[in-house]
């Protein structure tokens, strides 16, 4: 190392440095540019992921709608699970359904502002964090499915029949009637949870290869501390 920062002093970079320099700055680009790659396959995956929950909620909806009567009643697991349409005006869950207006209309403007920023949040978060980032796709899509509804069925106006279109009763387990979207919100909630708890290296308790990664980092962060030392 003393040899070489003479020559450079005296004579200038060889040409052996020059090649390590090339070499360096080749593997920067390199690097660069494999990043970029995996960023934008992980964007692409978020997108069609999104895609394809919007599309499976308002699939069923649309069946729902289509084949069933309000007077209709699909016995899934008897005297626990069935399948009817159901059309909710409300805020959620069918509370509010009598809110004013401007009330209905604040909570979907409010909502809409929410997934948009959930959605910014997910292109922020370290595309190795697939946990948190699928469950951020799941809530997303879940609230964009039942704004789409709400928008479409203008469910602030006074005197409408139709509304966010829920077909599947678990009311025996203390909910309401749900469809897809809800599910969606509560699966990417619980997700969300998990790799608080678990499945993240900064979880408060990771496990699996989580915790090895966790490890790894505080044996980086204390040799960093030593070295300063």
């Amino acid at each position: 190392m003393v040899f070489r920062s003479l020559t450079k002093v005296c004579f200038g970079p060889t040409t052996g440095t020059n090649k390590d320099i090339s070499m360096m700055e080749e593997n920067k680009t390199t690097q660069k540019g494999e990043r970029a790659k995996s960023l934008k396959g992980s964007c692409l995956w978020g997108i069609l992921l999104f895609a394809v929950l919007i599309f499976i909620d308002q699939l069923t909806k649309a069946l729902a709608a289509a084949y069933l009567d309000p007077t209709d009643s699909i016995p899934i697991v008897k005297g626990w699970l069935e399948i009817r349409i159901v059309y909710n005006r409300g805020i959620s869950y069918g509370l509010g359904d009598d809110a004013k207006p401007w009330i209905k209309i604040a909570v979907i403007a409010a909502t809409a502002v929410m997934m948009a920023a959930l959605a910014i949040l997910y292109f922020k978060v370290n595309k190795n964090r697939r946990l948190v980032r699928t469950a951020l796709a799941f809530i997303v899509a879940g609230g964009v499915g039942n704004l789409i509804d709400r928008v479409y069925y203008k469910v602030w106006e006074p005197g409408g029949l139709l509304g966010v279109r829920d077909m599947v009763d678990v009311s025996r387990f203390g909910f309401a009637v749900c469809n897809f979207a809800d599910f969606f919100i509560t699966a990417g909630a619980v997700m969300i949870v998990l790799s608080f708890l678990f499945f993240d290296k900064d979880a408060l308790l990771p496990v699996g290869k989580y915790r090895e990664q966790h490890l790894k980092e505080k044996e980086k962060a204390q040799a960093a501390v030593s070295e300063e030392k």
